[in-house]
Formats: C-alpha cells, structure tokens, sequence
C-alpha cells in the first residue's frame, strides 16, 4: 500500500536544524501543521525547538548515530516520507593551505554523512511507500570556484552520489530534489576567511520558503533543481 500522497502531515526528518537554512524550513513546516524531527551540533537548541515531534543532537559522520537517528525519528513520528538534507561545512583555501586533515573532515561531513544518511532512509521511505529527498549542497555543489576545491570536491561527491541514487530509486517512489543556493546570509559564513555583503545574499526565509514549497508540491510533480543566486556574484 502506498501511503506516501497528498495527505497532510509531511513526516519529515531536516537534518542541520539547529541554525541556519534547516531550522527556518523546520519553522516552516511546523507552522503549516507537519510532523518533522530535527538534528543539528546544538543539544541545547534542538531541545528548545518548540513543535517539533523529536530531536537528536550528534555527528551525522558516524553511522551509529545516523542509524539511531533515522529509528528514533521513524518511530517518533510513526514512519518517513521526506528527508531535507541541510548539514555540512565550509572550506574556503588554496590547495597548498588546505591539510590532509581538513580534506578527510570535509569530505566526511559533506560527502560520507550524505551516504550514511541515503543509506538508512531510502529503503525505509520506499517500503513505506515513497517519498523525497532534499538536498542543499550549495551553488558549489554546481560550479567550482577558486580557493574552494576541497569543498566543491565534498559537494560534486554528493551531488553525484545523490544523483545516482535517484536512478536507482525513482521505481521505488522516491523523488530527488537539488538546490543550489549561492550566497545565503546564515552564520555559516562566521567562520570561513571571505568577505561577505550580507545585505547583499539570500535571505534565509526565501531559502527555506523554496525549499518548503518544492516539498509540499503535489507528488506528480518533481522539482528536480533550482538555482538561486545574489545577482551581485553569480558563477
């Protein structure tokens, strides 16, 4: 039976919601009467989420986690048809600055916990009957650009592990979404060495009304891609 259609609530499971882009589209979604579970860095920020059905605080790099994570959220919301994939992390260095080190953790971060998580959720959302996948790699998951080729690498990598896995996954009821936002005026520009106009970005609450929108779209219809950037630095 499939039970994934166009009745409301979403059971949505937002990973990165503890800031930024994933805690705007988890207010979004709340509002609009949909179950939805969060994760994110910040314990004390999940836990003070107000209207979420559940939350788990951790490191989506470690497949224990992850697959504890996608268990408890199932059972908390009584089953998953939509995963809205927003965490990671920057890096933006020449290749001779950047470490062997920093290499391994953003790879892990961007590309290897975008595995762990597809890995534990898309059997489970197609024998429930199907559902989307979202996933906001960035305009760097779609255009390289200089000083940034450890990241684009994470994000190419998980742009094509994703993209792949839609082939293998549409017959199952499973739908894949790409968003590619340049320029997003959240708190992930904090700790990267790159001057930023933030009058100038995205704001967050557009992001996070696309996202909720493409979400919400009926089911036979599929938002494959979207590009959103500042017109003051397109790539």
């Amino acid at each position: 039976m499939n039970n994934y259609n166009d009745n409301y609530p979403r059971k949505v499971l937002i990973t990165g919601a503890s800031s930024g882009i994933g805690m705007e589209i988890a207010k979004i979604l709340i509002k609009k009467g949909h179950s939805v579970f969060v994760t994110g860095r910040d314990n004390d920020k999940l836990n003070n989420f107000q209207g979420v059905k559940g939350s788990k605080a951790g490191d989506l790099t470690s497949s224990v986690f992850v697959s504890d994570l996608v268990g408890e959220c199932s059972s908390d919301l009584g089953g998953m048809d939509s995963v809205i994939h927003c965490a990671g992390m920057g890096l933006i260095k020449k290749i001779q600055d950047t470490t062997d080190q920093e290499f391994v953790k953003i790879t892990n971060t961007n590309l290897r916990a975008t595995f762990l998580l597809a890995k534990e959720t898309l059997d489970k959302m197609s024998e429930e009957g199907g559902g989307r996948f979202l996933f906001i790699p960035g305009i760097l998951g779609k255009v390289p650009m200089a000083k940034a080729s450890a990241y684009c690498a994470s994000k190419f990598g998980a742009v094509g592990l994703l993209k792949s896995l839609d082939l293998e996954y549409r017959s199952k009821g499973i739908q894949f979404s790409f968003f590619y936002m340049g320029g997003v005026n959240t708190a992930f520009w904090d700790d990267l060495d790159m001057k930023v106009i933030p009058e100038k970005m995205i704001p967050v609450d557009h992001v996070a009304s696309v996202v909720a929108s493409a979400l919400l779209a009926p089911n036979h219809l599929v938002t494959s891609e979207i590009t959103v950037q500042p017109q003051s630095h397109q790539l």
